[in-house]
């Protein structure tokens, strides 16, 4: 596994892509639902995410908070 990336987040987190092979693990989890697009850095998985969440994938097939949502409400 190989993840690039050197930007953070405005909690310090590394933004970063990581890959096995050729296979993008970020978009991976998005499309499957186990994780959502981060809006606030990238419009790269909206699609992904949402074709998740029509298919109710994972995440989607269940109620739950958006991370940033959790985090404001802590």
């Amino acid at each position: 596994m190989i993840c690039e990336g050197d930007t953070r987040d405005r909690y310090q987190q590394v933004l970063g892509t990581c890959f096995v092979g050729k296979m993008n693990l970020n978009q991976r989890m998005v499309q499957q639902g186990w994780a959502v697009a981060y809006r606030d850095y990238s419009k790269e998985y909206i699609i992904d995410e949402e074709r998740a969440k029509a298919a109710r994938r994972g995440i989607w097939d269940m109620k739950f908070k958006m991370p940033w949502e959790w985090r404001r409400s802590r």
